[in-house]
């Protein structure tokens, strides 16, 4: 009986840490799709950066200028990121 508790709670352990590590990697594409879509934006305007998220199956949310900053905000898969770009120098 120990031993058939013992094969369930690892079995359980074993979906916890698979829904954690889908969560993180969600999480890190929707991050690299943020910063990808504000560089674009930055470097090639809005529609650029629109264009970026939108090939990467996400949806910018907000998109706002700070002088020569560019903060955006993208969604994919009821995951949200924000990141900001300004042109090199």
């Amino acid at each position: 009986m120990v031993l058939l508790g013992a094969i369930v709670l690892t079995g359980c352990m074993g979906v916890g840490v698979q829904r954690v590590g889908s969560a993180a990697a969600a999480r890190a594409r929707v991050d690299g799709v943020a910063d990808l879509t504000a560089l674009a934006a930055v470097s090639g305007g809005s529609g650029a950066g629109g264009q970026v998220a939108l090939a990467n199956r996400a949806d910018v949310t907000s998109s706002v200028q700070h002088g020569d900053i560019v903060v955006v905000r993208v969604e994919a898969g009821g995951v949200a990121a924000t990141a900001a770009a300004r042109p090199s120098r």
